[in-house]
């Protein structure tokens, strides 16, 4: 909930020019002629059914006595015998007694529209004058919603609107206390970088890390799209660690630094500075021998090993997997992670081979792509890419084609040993399923 700049996801330029955010401001004209290029329609107030006058309750109703009112309706109307209006008298009671969706129900009440009616309205375009209007309404009609406020903020920024964009999130501190204040300065930092405004997104970073010096460790992913925005990737590097050399008395979750130290090295592929932070990882956590702290420091390395694998970097993962075995040897769970990376890093790099290998039949490398990117979730570029390369219906008569994919196979089996052991059940599957209807001769010929 709290990102909401994806509200406007297909508005947030990725290069180009720098004063695209200015360029929106004023009024919009459509190209066709003069009239705004949005214009709101006109909607009928919704027909709102009243809860209250349902359950027999006043509008200022306390819990106890929204329950009172439902028992008494359910007493009346029981579902054995009015289902319909035992229905109606539930859903009474879970909008009432829930305080948000009570909420929520007394704006619609009140106004004919909800929140997100004006939210969905206002976003499902371009962010023109009007959508800023029916944003300013929303907040108008609920200012404690978090939603819209981060909405309109970033529909402020995105027109040139400075001191409205920060006015916002000034709001925003007050309402959301200091516990999620820090999630919503991340996304303020984002909005002025995805307007590009890096500059901007930099020096608001100064401040964010100066009112929390320990923020990097979480927030590592911002750290590094805002100093390559800059590009001062190498003063980040630095900066973590002489952060790393500062520190004092280390405790386990001091590891934080040093992944984020990995994560950007490796973001960057500098392999030297990558091999550098995981020397100096395994050399910090060889300090560590209780089990408490072992459990700590595996714990938040096998945070990183998952959030690598959900973004398909295997790389990644590896490294932190091995970590976590570095200080936790005997761990059967972690040695058989650190032995699926390394057969996926595998995989992976026959692969790239593979995609280059004008010999193998396309049947083939695209059945690998395939299975990869259902078991994996990669490749799926290239898989997309290698199947729009054929003319309608051709690839088809390639799988057709029995004893050359059979022959397929049988070359995969010695250029790519790995590709072939790892799905070895399959492919044997598919070479007695292609030869079954050839002759003996040709059968001879294709020895698996």
């Amino acid at each position: 909930m709290l990102e909401q700049e994806s509200l406007f996801a297909e508005q947030c330029p990725k290069g180009g020019d720098e004063t695209c955010a200015k360029k929106t401001s004023g009024k919009k004209r459509a190209a066709s002629g003069t009239k705004p290029a949005f214009k709101r329609r006109r909607k009928a107030k919704r027909e709102v059914e009243d809860y209250y006058a349902l359950l027999g309750i006043s509008e200022d109703a306390a819990l106890d006595g929204i329950k009172r009112g439902y028992l008494e309706k359910v007493r009346q109307y029981p579902p054995e015998s009015h289902p319909e209006e035992f229905q109606k008298i539930r859903k009474a009671y879970d909008t009432l007694r829930d305080p948000e969706l009570r909420k929520e129900y007394n704006i619609l009440r009140q106004y004919g529209e909800s929140i997100e009616d004006l939210l969905q309205e206002a976003t499902g375009g371009n962010i023109t004058s009007q959508a800023v209007k029916l944003l300013e309404r929303a907040v108008a009609i609920d200012p404690q919603h978090i939603k819209a406020r981060l909405a309109l903020a970033y529909a402020y920024i995105w027109r040139g609107k400075e001191l409205h964009f920060a006015a916002q999130f000034s709001e925003l501190k007050k309402i959301v206390g200091p516990d999620k204040w820090l999630i919503m300065w991340r996304d303020k930092i984002k909005m002025l970088l995805n307007v590009l405004r890096a500059d901007e997104a930099f020096a608001e970073l100064q401040k964010f890390k100066e009112a929390n010096p320990n923020a990097v460790r979480k927030f590592w992913d911002l750290y590094l799209d805002v100093y390559s925005a800059v590009e001062r990737e190498d003063q980040l590097i630095h900066e973590v660690e002489e952060q790393i050399r500062a520190i004092e008395a280390p405790s386990a979750a001091d590891i934080e630094l040093y992944a984020a130290w990995i994560n950007f090295a490796e973001a960057l592929d500098d392999r030297g500075k990558c091999a550098k932070a995981q020397t100096a990882a395994r050399k910090f956590i060889k300090n560590f021998r209780n089990p408490e702290d072992i459990s700590v420091i595996v714990g938040i390395l096998m945070e990183e090993y998952h959030r690598c694998r959900k973004d398909v970097d295997f790389t990644g993962a590896k490294i932190f997997v091995d970590l976590a075995l570095a200080i936790d040897k005997n761990n059967k769970e972690l040695q058989q992670y650190s032995l699926q990376m390394q057969t996926v890093m595998l995989l992976m790099s026959e692969i790239d081979r593979a995609c280059g290998d004008r010999k193998i039949f396309p049947p083939v490398l695209i059945d690998i792509l395939r299975w990869l990117a259902e078991e994996f979730e990669a490749m799926e570029d290239m898989l997309d890419e290698m199947t729009y390369m054929f003319p309608m219906g051709f690839l088809e008569e390639l799988q057709g084609m029995a004893e050359e994919y059979a022959a397929g196979i049988i070359y995969l089996k010695k250029k790519y040993p790995t590709i072939y052991r790892y799905y070895q059940q399959r492919w044997e599957g598919l070479f007695k399923e292609k030869t079954a209807g050839l002759n003996r001769e040709t059968r001879r010929g294709l020895r698996l």
